[in-house]
């Protein structure tokens, strides 16, 4: 129950979010947007009518496509996603005290990205869909092995270019901007409280270093078999994956077993299974 709540607290905080940089950074500053918001700002040029409207006409439709082609399971998990965020969105675009605050494109254009990134990110979080174009890009995934990511990138594209013709060249490019940091931060918002460190070491003393690791860092050890390049003799490597808290003691454990010790660190972005994600004991 717990986990629900936590899942659904994160799909509201990310639709909100979203709803609150396409409103008052990327649109208040005539960004050009992809996406079904993108499609509700052509539709509102030529016809008037108010973004949040289209985006949840279009939404519905998209709901119902899924439904049939997809199924219920998915359905659901963006069914939050497709009430919340028109809402949202109507309500920053009709409060004005929360307009006019960022008039420099570029400065929004980042922050816009930022946001949407994060907001995005927390729904996918949660193990839900913000709803939009990325139920077709799903259906197509399945019906004809599409990647995902091609799809949304090419509609994107053509949302982004039925623009053109009332957006000059800068607003093209802080569009750009928008897109770019929305990949990144979706990126590190998936990551956040992930980052690992993976240490490979590498010593004739692997047996002590393992016993060290396990006993005095409290972490798993993986040894695997290695051979010298150079004098081709056998040996071990200790491998071990820990939070970059506990990276300097583990450096200073294995240097006191062995000064000549051969030490790697990688960061690692994300880690699930027996220890992590799982009990470490059963």
């Amino acid at each position: 129950m717990k986990e629900k709540i936590k899942a659904f607290g994160m799909i509201i905080l990310g639709n909100l979010l979203l709803a609150f940089a396409l409103s008052t950074l990327v649109i208040e500053n005539n960004i050009i947007a992809g996406g079904v918001t993108g499609i509700g700002i052509v539709f509102n040029h030529f016809t008037a009518i108010d973004i949040s409207v289209v985006v949840a006409i279009i939404n519905v439709i998209l709901f119902v496509i899924g439904f049939l082609f997809v199924g219920k399971a998915f359905v659901m998990k963006t069914l939050i996603s497709s009430i919340v965020f028109p809402i949202f969105l109507n309500f920053f675009e009709n409060t004005a005290a929360l307009h006019h605050y960022c008039t420099d494109p570029l400065l929004a254009s980042v922050l816009g990205g930022s946001f949407i990134g994060m907001g995005v990110g927390l729904v996918i979080k949660a193990g839900a869909s913000t709803g939009g174009l990325d139920v077709i890009s799903v259906i197509l995934n399945n019906k004809f092995k599409i990647p995902v990511f091609i799809t949304l990138n090419l509609f994107d594209l053509i949302v982004l270019s039925s623009q053109i013709s009332f957006s000059d060249t800068m607003k093209i490019l802080y569009g750009i901007v928008v897109i770019v940091m929305t990949t990144y931060m979706v990126d590190k918002t998936l990551t956040s409280g992930k980052n690992m460190v993976q240490v490979s070491i590498i010593s004739d003393q692997y047996e002590e270093i393992k016993q060290a690791i396990l006993t005095q860092i409290d972490a798993g050890v993986t040894l695997l078999h290695s051979e010298n390049g150079y004098s081709g003799s056998q040996t071990k490597m200790v491998v071990s994956v820990i939070s970059t808290k506990k990276l300097e003691n583990l450096k200073s454990v294995v240097l006191q077993l062995d000064q000549k010790a051969f030490i790697t660190v990688s960061s690692v972005h994300e880690v699930s299974g027996r220890g992590f994600t799982q009990a470490r004991f059963d």
